[in-house]
């Protein structure tokens, strides 16, 4: 009952709190059928609560057991749908043997064709990888079959989360899903060697998951790929809205950034690389400007100056009638948040408990003191906010576009000289736009 209660509320918190969600090749995961999603796990746990929101079936999901220490958490969040696996490290031996009562009811909500999500890698990283599966999903999957031979087959979809900035709100989303792995072509080879059987799938349902992963190989190569990947954006920018889209191409976009750059072979050649990629963006950011800005090299017409204007009371309003309870989750995430994996994650959970008290506070002194009709301040107020977030947005790519056509024309053609150099680092496609 909480879980679909809380589910329209948690979706327009998403909607709101990041930009762009393409959710590409829904198609893929069996309906009506025992599923396990296998996911990536980049941050603390947003992939499981966007997943919820915008897949028509209800998920249950598999989360550290550490979060049910205390009982009033432990009911909440199994209203929620959450199970706990616990790790030694988490709460010890004793209760790692609670884990079997997990992996009873996965088995049972298999059986009966309920779909369960599992963050494959077991543990949050904040790093476009993938790092080694844990052995969770093969033991969930194949115990499903042992359990219920008469089951028709367990379908285990691999799952790609992609965020162009994970640590940051206002980011784009890319979940991409692959072709399902049917358990039952793996039952013989299991009933032989089960250990050597669930490596073999554990090592398949890796290689599936990383094909829609952007992956970064070497740590020493992350800088120059989100540089790259910043200029690659410019040449397929989006309009924040529609928020959801089943679009592949900017997942397939990104990939093929970071694949490129683990192609090339020449450190030397990726260390001048980088020092001018350092340059270009020091030199922009410094000027208060951007990539899209700077190519563009236009001024704001008219028609956006007049819509600024019009739109400016009503920013105001909207800004200052929300901007408190964000600021109250903004301080409690800094403060509480140790880890940067978790960060977006608390900030967006942490920013819908504060918006849905502070709805509540009004409800309340409209209720006390003012007619009924002004209890509609209650969508208008909500609304506004977000018309404010757009308008703060906009108002941002005007200002930097002001400030890129208002740069000597020497000055900007030193820098897009730089940046096509950079460019030709690019994919074909993008480099050639």
């Amino acid at each position: 009952m909480l879980y679909k209660i809380v589910r329209p509320i948690a979706k327009q918190g998403i909607r709101i709190f990041f930009r762009k969600l393409h959710l590409s090749n829904t198609h893929r995961i069996p309906q009506g059928k025992p599923v396990i999603l296998a996911a990536n796990h980049p941050t603390g746990f947003m992939e499981p609560c966007v997943l919820a929101c915008f897949l028509d079936q209800p998920l249950h999901f598999l989360v550290r057991g550490n979060m049910f220490k205390k009982k009033r958490h432990n009911a909440v969040l199994r209203a929620l749908n959450m199970l706990p696996v616990y790790r030694i490290q988490d709460r010890g031996y004793k209760f790692v043997k609670s884990n079997y009562e997990t992996f009873d009811f996965c088995y049972d909500a298999l059986h009966e064709g309920k779909t369960l999500m599992i963050l494959a890698e077991g543990r949050a990283e904040h790093e476009k990888r993938l790092r080694p599966l844990k052995k969770g999903t093969a033991r969930i999957a194949f115990g499903t079959i042992e359990r219920y031979p008469d089951i028709e087959d367990v379908y285990v979809v691999p799952v790609g989360v992609n965020y162009t900035y994970a640590e940051y709100p206002r980011t784009d989303i890319m979940i991409d899903f692959g072709e399902p792995i049917r358990i039952r072509e793996y039952e013989e080879a299991y009933r032989q060697n089960p250990n050597q059987t669930a490596a073999d799938f554990t090592d398949e349902l890796s290689r599936r998951m990383a094909e829609r992963i952007v992956i970064i190989e070497k740590e020493s190569d992350e800088a120059l790929t989100e540089y790259l990947l910043r200029i690659d954006r410019t040449h397929r920018l989006e309009p924040a809205l529609p928020f959801l889209t089943n679009q592949e191409t900017p997942l397939r976009a990104e990939k093929a950034v970071a694949d490129r750059v683990n192609a090339m072979p020449d450190s030397t050649a990726k260390a001048t690389l980088l020092q001018k990629a350092q340059q270009y963006f020091k030199r922009i950011d410094a000027i208060g400007t951007d990539d899209a800005a700077l190519v563009k090299g236009k001024r704001p017409s008219f028609g956006a100056w007049l819509l600024l204007a019009l739109g400016l009371p009503f920013f105001i309003i909207g800004y200052a009638a929300n901007i408190l309870p964000y600021l109250l989750a903004r301080r409690i995430a800094r403060q509480r948040v140790r880890r940067t994996e978790f960060y977006t994650s608390v900030l967006w959970a942490v920013s819908m408990g504060a918006f849905l008290l502070y709805g509540l506070l009004w409800l309340v002194l409209l209720l006390l003191l003012a007619p009924a009709g002004w209890l509609l301040l209650l969508l208008i107020i909500p609304a506004l906010g977000y018309f404010a977030l757009l308008y703060a947005e906009f108002f941002q790519r005007k200002r930097r576009a002001m400030r890129a056509a208002g740069l000597p024309a020497e000055q900007r053609k030193e820098l897009l000289q730089l940046r096509a150099e950079l460019a030709q680092a690019l994919p074909t496609a993008s480099a050639q736009d």
